[in-house]
């Protein structure tokens, strides 16, 4: 267990960590980006969004259409097997061969509904990958002309007064990239049994 006296000491040594980090930062030029916002905000981040939305739609529509004939062929299965009851149920293998084939149909259904939100994930991420290369380009002339040595996020940063050069690269990035291709990513599937 960890005194009082420890628990200080840990507080002072980090605290003498952060002051020494803190004054080595002192002589360096620093920047802040706020990444979400450039990504929220920029023409091709809005773009992104309106693409990743209708394949979305895509998707959920491809899903609900593989899910209708599935609902009512189990209200069908279910009124069959109340009508008959536990016992009649037993009498009838057709009926469980029935209820066998629609738990695999059920499954599989499962299984496609998980790969299409992975199959989006992927989607969105390899739209902004491409986003990403460019704010990479854009931050390394930044930094240069600014004669920066640190490039912080906005998330990372608690308090301080650091340059904020976020609407700088908003502002290049909607001049140098307005769109990119979203382009829907299919992933392989694997048999259901």
């Amino acid at each position: 267990m960890i005194t009082m006296s420890k628990f200080f000491r840990a507080i002072i040594v980090v605290s003498a960590a952060f002051f020494v980090a803190a004054s080595a930062y002192a002589q360096s030029t620093i920047l802040i980006v706020d990444q979400s916002r450039i990504l929220r905000d920029s023409e091709v981040g809005k773009h992104i969004n309106r693409q990743i939305e209708s394949i979305a739609k895509t998707m959920e529509s491809e899903v609900k259409s593989a899910v209708s004939p599935l609902e009512a062929e189990g209200k069908t299965l279910q009124a069959e097997i109340q009508a008959l009851g536990q016992a009649g149920l037993a009498s009838r293998p057709d009926l469980k061969s029935r209820l066998t084939s629609f738990a695999g149909k059920s499954k599989k259904q499962q299984y496609e509904a998980v790969m299409k939100q992975r199959e989006l994930a992927k989607t969105e991420a390899v739209a902004y990958q491409k986003v990403s290369k460019k704010l990479e380009e854009i931050l390394k002339v930044v930094v240069a002309e600014r004669n920066a040595d640190v490039v912080i996020d906005r998330s990372a940063v608690i308090y301080g007064k650091p340059a904020d050069v976020t609407d700088l690269v908003l502002s290049r990035l909607n001049s140098q990239m307005r769109t990119v291709a979203v382009t829907r990513e299919r992933l392989p599937r694997q048999a259901i049994q």
